[in-house]
């Protein structure tokens, strides 16, 4: 069996920003209805092709989410991607992994770029 670290295709950087999700295809994140921002997530780490985010509540594996990145700016930019696990923390809220679309990959990249 692969560790996380053996499976990433992309290096991982420490990020400690907020984010605004909201679930795309269906009510599979609970909380939140299709089409509406909902709730923030506080980045962990991210990468050109995932994110692990820690929200205040549980999310289904394989539901379709949209993220939003404010920067600094002002400039909003979105990303999406599917969920891939959820665990929960000792601080009554719950890491997400999140496994970014390839179309958002060039906007996590510029993200980065800007914020280190």
């Amino acid at each position: 069996m692969s560790t996380d670290d053996e499976r990433r295709r992309a290096p991982r950087a420490p990020i400690d920003d907020t984010l605004f999700i909201k679930s795309i295809s269906s009510r599979q994140v609970s909380m939140l209805e299709p089409g509406n921002i909902g709730a923030a997530a506080s980045t962990i780490n991210a990468s050109a092709t995932g994110l692990q985010v820690e929200l205040e509540f549980d999310v289904l594996q394989g539901a379709e989410i949209a993220l939003w990145i404010n920067a600094e700016s002002g400039t909003r930019t979105l990303i999406s991607g599917v969920i891939r696990w959820s665990r929960p923390t000792e601080r009554d809220s719950f890491l997400v992994g999140i496994e970014l679309d390839a179309e958002s990959g060039p906007a996590i990249n510029d993200w980065l770029d800007n914020i280190h």
